[in-house]
């Protein structure tokens, strides 16, 4: 049984713009801009191979996810920025994922993790305005392994989403 989740990556002009955030302070942990992704399912113990199966089957359209409107914290400890606009997508997945998902389901809320705070202080950077939109084209199944160090993420398989329509749009313009 494998620790594993499905979620959508960012694209470089949103991790661009994240970094441009202060991630100076020293009591948080920063995750790496690499792992920054918006999860749309967590699996704590899940066949790999039966998942994946099931993962190559979801069918869902290309969607935009809407940042901010400022990073907050999640939780005790998590300092996020929220993305809004992806609740449908998130619903197909977990659809898709039926019985193997968990059988006590959070509520999808969609966020960028930014970093764990080591105490209950509140960041510097809470508060701090991020506006910003992003399509997402695709999905990625991960496997998660945690160690001492933390968690690492390992790509196991990666899909397409369906193209947006923007051609129904264009005498629009």
């Amino acid at each position: 049984m494998a620790r594993a989740f499905i979620s959508a990556p960012l694209d470089e002009q949103t991790k661009k713009m994240l970094l441009q955030l202060d991630r100076s302070q020293a009591d948080v942990k920063w995750v790496e801009p690499e792992q920054w992704h918006i999860t749309m399912q967590f699996f704590d113990a899940v066949n790999l191979e039966e998942l994946r199966d099931r993962f190559a089957k979801i069918e869902a359209a290309q969607t935009i996810g809407v940042l901010g409107p400022r990073v907050t914290q999640f939780g005790d400890r998590h300092l996020v920025v929220p993305v809004q606009g992806l609740s449908r997508l998130a619903e197909n997945v977990r659809q898709s994922t039926g019985r193997l998902a968990p059988k006590q389901q959070l509520p999808f809320v969609g966020h960028i993790t930014l970093g764990r705070t080591k105490s209950d202080i509140v960041p510097n950077l809470a508060g701090a305005t991020v506006q910003g939109n992003f399509r997402v084209e695709r999905l990625m199944l991960m496997e998660s392994v945690i160690s001492s160090t933390g968690a690492t993420h390992t790509l196991v398989d990666s899909t397409s989403l369906i193209p947006l329509d923007v051609s129904a749009h264009s005498n629009d313009i």
